[in-house]
């Protein structure tokens, strides 16, 4: 495990009262095994021995404790909920990839460097290693949990990896000519489960395909990007300028659909009239395109070698940017405070405890056990007496 690697943390506990008695004391299974006796021994003065049963004496019910909390809710609740849960385990699967990826890119790299100033053929370890790394990125959508997209830019503390694309015919020019115009733009629709927004998306129409109308004025490029942007928010699209294109992005769960059926109509001014027509989208290209390398000529490896030192600071970046929402995932709310028991308590709680196990079988004590590992009775002393 890399040891700035933050493990998500456990769901806890059952019901039963034996198990949420071993909870409450804050119990580990530590290496270094101890007798549950001796955590009810520590509790009563005595040795762990059990006096002898009264055979006319029914089994004692199992007691249902309810003991104080050893942590403020507002310091675990949040860590715990299964959403957290998630974000966390998809932010470990993305650096996971990251560094498989990482890894894979510098052993292409050297075999590469290698071949060119050998300038012989590839080895066959150059094209095991090429091979390796087209299967990787292969397998990004997946592997990487959604937090990495194909530009090798970390997503956004709470959202997925996107896909970045243009719609031709439309960049900032257009937006400022042609006088007033209504784009009306069908979106295709999408199974929920395909990976959309339940906050808005492709596909949260019923299924039904999604029609949005915006109008443009050709007055002021900032007022037209923000009446895009208003437009296509709900459907879960985001618009930006960059230099003087204007660029899409939508969530990569989407993107198929969005691509193939995406259909628009105008005025006759930017758009034609009449029926809509498929819109006509550009992707950004992505950081590696390990499929179209040919590492056969020297030309192939120095086209691949190239894009190989372009993307090492972009996966360094986002391997940076995924650790820092993995520990601010991780973090407790600022302000919260660990709480402990307090003497009383704690010495209420081994009473409690004693009691719920004075007439227990062995199939009760066995729950118990694992979480008493390394639970010593000096050390329960210790606690009980401070």
């Amino acid at each position: 495990m890399r040891s700035d690697a933050i493990p998500a943390p456990l769901f806890g506990g059952t019901t039963s009262g034996v198990t949420n008695a071993a909870s409450a004391t804050g119990a580990t299974s530590a290496p270094g095994g101890a007798h549950v006796a001796n955590l009810a021994g520590a509790a009563n003065g005595t040795n762990g021995r059990r006096g002898a049963a009264d055979p006319a004496s029914a089994r004692p019910p199992v007691v249902e404790l309810a003991a104080a909390p050893l942590r403020s809710a507002d310091a675990a609740s949040a860590a715990r909920e299964p959403g957290a849960q998630l974000q966390l385990g998809k932010l470990q699967q993305g650096l996971d990839y990251l560094d498989r990826l990482a890894a894979a890119m510098q052993q292409l790299k050297g075999g590469l460097s290698d071949t060119l100033a050998r300038q012989t053929a590839p080895s066959a370890a150059v094209h095991g290693q090429l091979d390796q790394l087209r299967q990787l990125w292969a397998q990004r959508g997946r592997d990487a949990g959604g937090r990495v997209d194909a530009e090798l830019q970390a997503a956004p503390q709470d959202g997925a990896a996107r896909q970045r694309f243009k719609l031709r015919g439309l960049d900032l020019a257009v937006l400022q000519q042609g006088g007033k115009e209504t784009l009306r733009l069908q979106l295709p629709s999408q199974p929920q489960d395909s990976g959309g927004s339940s906050n808005g998306g492709i596909g949260n129409n019923g299924g039904k395909p999604t029609l949005i109308a915006v109008t443009l004025d050709g007055e002021g490029t900032q007022q037209q990007l923000l009446a895009l942007t208003k437009a296509l928010s709900p459907a879960g699209l985001s618009v930006q300028a960059q230099g003087t294109e204007i660029v899409f992005s939508v969530a990569e769960s989407q993107w198929p659909a969005l691509r193939d059926g995406l259909t628009l109509r105008g005025e006759g001014k930017r758009f034609p009239s009449g029926q809509p027509v498929r819109a006509l989208l550009e992707p950004s290209p992505d950081a590696l395109q390990p499929q179209r390398w040919d590492v056969k000529e020297a030309t192939g490896q120095r086209q691949a070698l190239g894009q190989l030192l372009q993307a090492e600071p972009k996966v360094a970046q986002a391997r940076a940017r995924l650790h820092e929402q993995l520990v601010a995932s991780a973090t407790p709310p600022a302000g919260a405070v660990e709480e402990t028991l307090s003497p009383e308590q704690a010495g209420r709680l081994a009473g409690s405890l004693a009691g719920a196990l004075s007439g227990a079988e062995y199939s009760d004590v066995g729950a118990l056990l694992p979480a008493l590992r390394g639970m010593h009775r000096q050390r329960v002393r210790q606690l009980l007496g401070s």
